[in-house]
């Protein structure tokens, strides 16, 4: 539990960092994940400071972070399913800078036929920031399954933290009672008889 307390500092870090590029770094992910990271930098806190003080508000907290981690993971199927509905729609667009396009499509000529303002009096293809806007469809390539994937990744995780704190809350409160109080190093129910559970042994035995 101390050394994932511990990698969590640097694990925070690195993901504020990656936020502002990850999936092209689109302002609505990039505020989705660092609220992320301060949901779980808090509950692990509250977790830690009731190690000792509240065994059940411990057990609490450390649920919601555990879960609140998980949560990226359920994006990336939840952004396929969306990617293929965004294709048959076939009418959403997704802005990228020209060289994130030459990045991806890796020639000069399918740039210059697709985007042509790309190459227009431009020296370095590796640093144009002008904007194009790339159509989001599985059927057009890498360019195009990744745009798709872009404009629907945000929403997936969205989507994802709503359903992961209902989802955790209501097991916490569902599962309240059988965790109520503190016998040794565990929780026991609301209704537990150390007397019943563990009958004292006879002298004869």
């Amino acid at each position: 539990g101390y050394l994932s307390l511990f990698l969590l500092i640097p694990g925070n870090i690195a993901g504020s960092i990656v936020a502002r590029r990850s999936f092209g770094g689109e302002i609505n992910q990039q505020i989705g994940y660092y609220l992320l990271g301060i949901m779980i930098v808090f509950s692990m806190l509250l977790g830690y400071i009731n190690v000792k003080k509240d065994t059940r508000k411990h057990r609490k907290w450390m649920l919601r972070s555990v879960v609140y981690f998980a949560v990226p993971i359920l994006p990336r199927p939840m952004a396929l399913i969306a990617a293929s509905i965004i294709t048959k729609m076939g009418d959403y667009y997704t802005v990228w800078r020209c060289d994130e396009v030459f990045y991806v499509l890796q020639s000069t000529d399918q740039l210059s036929q697709l985007f042509p303002q790309c190459v227009t009096n431009v020296t370095d293809l590796s640093n144009n920031a002008l904007g194009v806007a790339v159509h989001a469809s599985n059927n057009e390539g890498e360019l195009g399954k990744s745009s798709a994937l872009r404009l629907v990744h945000g929403m997936c995780l969205w989507i994802s933290m709503i359903i992961s704190v209902i989802a955790v809350e209501i097991y916490i409160e569902k599962t309240d009672s059988a965790n109520y109080s503190r016998n040794g190093f565990v929780l026991e129910p609301r209704n537990y008889d150390p007397g019943k559970e563990s009958p004292p042994r006879s002298l004869r035995s």
